[in-house]
């Protein structure tokens, strides 16, 4: 495994590193499958929710934001829809959704237009995403390293299997970011809400039973970065509870991505 994995990063990322960042494509990502639907949200003519993401080619530059993906695999996520008339229907996530990343490499933006919304008749959209799921950067016309079709193979292979257990199913922060990322999607883009509304968040969107089904310590420690959060709005020294929650989010993901990074080094 060891040998395998180090022949598979070299191989595959060596001769991207020493290129300026700005003439290759950028790194693929892992989505980390949700444990509950996430709903999207609609604000200003588009309908989107966050999904925590992590890199899986720590040899290729990190996206901007607002870089376009695509999933390898249209099966790795599900999207739900209900229409108006009452009616369920699942969507064509390759068709109809879009993703860009949000913050780096730990948050992706999915999102459906407003209009898209209106002709298709539908009143909510809510997503799953499901284990080992690939986001490949889209094919950029000029690019003077794009990803060849084996490097995808790989990554969305080998390496992609090998950061599920680093990152996506890691049993002491995951789960904490995991309901970190929905305490996000809950909030405005923005995150400004009223006093009564942040102390409420938490009963609206954590239930007892979520709790219950993650591993021992995980409520307490969410708990934590809440009420510090919630403070740190109070007093502020963050802008939104949505800000701060995101920063939260991200320094735990980023943590678990910086261990992927490093056994894949180590060829552990």
């Amino acid at each position: 495994m060891r040998t395998m994995l180090f022949a598979t990063l070299t191989s595959i990322g060596f001769a991207a590193a020493a290129l300026s960042p700005a003439l290759g494509a950028p790194q693929m990502m892992g989505l980390v499958a949700n444990n509950s639907a996430v709903p999207l949200q609609c604000q200003r003519g588009e309908c989107f929710a966050e999904l925590t993401a992590f890199c899986l080619q720590p040899l290729r530059s990190s996206p901007i934001r607002g870089t376009p993906y695509r999933l390898h695999d249209n099966d790795s996520l599900v999207a739900i829809a209900t229409t108006k008339d009452g009616r369920t229907i699942e969507l064509d996530p390759g068709r109809d959704l879009r993703f860009k990343a949000e913050r780096s490499h730990v948050a992706v933006r999915v999102s459906l237009s407003a209009r898209e919304m209106f002709r298709l008749g539908l009143e909510k959209v809510h997503i799953t995403v499901a284990r080992n799921a690939t986001l490949v950067p889209v094919a950029v016309s000029g690019d003077r390293t794009p990803l060849q079709p084996d490097e995808i193979a790989a990554t969305a292979g080998r390496l992609r299997v090998f950061g599920g257990e680093y990152v996506d199913r890691e049993q002491q922060w995951m789960p904490v970011a995991r309901m970190a990322n929905r305490l996000i999607n809950a909030l405005p883009p923005g995150g400004r809400v009223s006093q009564q509304e942040r102390r409420g968040l938490w009963a609206k969107t954590i239930r007892p039973d979520d709790v219950a089904a993650t591993p021992a310590g995980t409520g307490q420690r969410l708990r934590v970065i809440y009420d510090d959060c919630r403070q740190a709005v109070a007093t502020a020294r963050r802008p939104s509870l949505r800000r701060c929650l995101e920063s939260k989010h991200d320094s735990m993901v980023g943590a678990l991505n910086n261990q992927y990074w490093h056994a894949i080094k180590l060829g552990s």
